[in-house]
């Protein structure tokens, strides 16, 4: 009976902690994506940010792919900030894996060139 309860017991809790990020990255990513349409592009203070509030809800800002399309935008041109990075999973008895969080947030540019 421990050997089924202990690992079914760790993976809702990892199933949790796993939720609890890809929400965070969901927000950050929807946020930076507003954020890059204020900026009209990919900038170091865009990376900054992203950054900050990464670290902020505890992911590791070294272990995530950040990539902002197109690089520049103006006036009322769409703009994508996709945030994806490898979050691993640990259960006693079970498995140990790795499984890919991503998240993806459009905006539209507000910067009139």
């Amino acid at each position: 009976m421990v050997v089924i309860l202990v690992p079914l017991i760790f993976g809702v809790i990892e199933f949790g902690t796993l939720f609890q990020r890809w929400l965070a990255a969901d927000a950050i990513a929807v946020h930076a994506a507003r954020y890059a349409g204020e900026l009209g592009g990919d900038q170091p203070t865009l990376r900054a940010y992203i950054a900050e509030q990464l670290r902020d809800v505890g992911i590791d800002p070294l272990r995530v792919t950040v990539e902002v399309d197109p690089p520049t935008v103006t006036w009322r041109e769409p703009i994508r900030v996709s945030v994806r990075s490898l979050e691993r999973i640990d259960l006693p008895f079970a498995l140990s894996t790795s499984v890919q969080i991503s998240a993806t947030g459009v905006s539209r540019g507000e910067v009139q060139r």
